[in-house]
């Protein structure tokens, strides 16, 4: 797998319907990955991990660690490839890497997300794929509020959460609290 730059290209923030290739682009992450990294664990998180969900076609994944250090962990990601975008996403408490992949002809983009085990980017992500994946209702409303963001602007990524964040919170208070 060449682990290129991420693309910046339109045509990978418009809504599309789910896509069986997901799962694959995932797999051949995870494979890259863990012959390079093997002490982390990658976790497939958002849209695309839910079957049958519309959303961009970008592979968002939790790299789960247990090194102390989130930064040295973003700077041996930067090592086999990755690299760093000046995105609001990216702090000390959550690192982010990202990179493109071509898949069967196809560009897919690479979201990853990097934290420990427990944390809440890790745990409130399966949370919020589980509740999505089991509520025909909420993973509609979602679909709707995506629709509703990407209108109002496309191509930034900070507007298109802020403009999703309503309904975010009412799937997130529908999960059960431990």
């Amino acid at each position: 797998m060449k682990i290129d730059a991420f693309d910046e290209g339109l045509e990978h923030r418009n809504i599309v319907p789910y896509d069986l290739a997901y799962a694959r682009v995932f797999a051949g992450v995870q494979e890259y990955v863990r012959m390079h990294l093997s002490d982390v664990e990658l976790v497939h998180i958002g849209s695309t991990a839910v079957v049958g969900l519309r959303g961009k076609p970008m592979i968002d994944i939790t790299a789960i660690t247990s090194r102390d250090d989130l930064r040295e962990e973003q700077r041996a990601f930067e090592r086999i490839g990755f690299h760093r975008r000046p995105v609001w996403v990216d702090r000390d408490e959550k690192p982010y890497v990202c990179a493109s992949v071509l898949h069967e002809g196809r560009r897919f983009n690479i979201n990853i997300h990097i934290c420990h085990r427990g944390d809440p980017v890790h745990k409130d992500s399966l949370a919020f794929i589980d509740i999505l994946s089991r509520r025909p209702d909420l993973r509609r409303r979602y679909e709707e509020a995506k629709d509703r963001a990407h209108a109002v602007d496309p191509a930034n990524p900070q507007v298109y959460n802020r403009e999703k964040e309503a309904v975010i919170k009412e799937i997130e208070a529908q999960i059960p609290k431990a």
